[in-house]
């Protein structure tokens, strides 16, 4: 059965699930599979940058603890791992308001 998170992230952005062969079962691998998906947008300069960071934050701030916590320890972890002063700047201006400081909190506690 699938959850709120997978759900909304398949519906929202199947091409970030296409070229995946593992079966992704748990709300952690799908929003790792995410994250390493939004990085390449990014790196990339697409456009259409800012919509993953929108659908997470909707999902962040009606999410239940779990959904929360799954957020900060794999979408925002995998962006954090990569992160310096030169790609902070862009990322935050990608993210709405109210994911910034979730966004903050993770890499200062990492």
């Amino acid at each position: 059965m699938e959850t709120k998170i997978q759900k909304t992230l398949h519906h929202w952005f199947p091409e970030a699930f296409k070229q995946t062969d593992e079966l992704m079962t748990t709300d952690y691998l799908v929003l790792h599979r995410f994250a390493e998906y939004t990085r390449k947008l990014i790196s990339d300069n697409c456009e259409g940058q800012k919509e993953p960071f929108r659908i997470i934050f909707l999902l962040y701030s009606n999410g239940t603890l779990f959904e929360k916590n799954a957020i900060e320890n794999e979408f925002l972890i995998v962006l954090a791992s990569e992160e310096n002063s030169m790609t902070l700047k862009q990322h935050l201006e990608l993210m709405p308001e109210g994911l910034r400081m979730v966004y903050l909190k993770t890499i200062i506690g990492n």
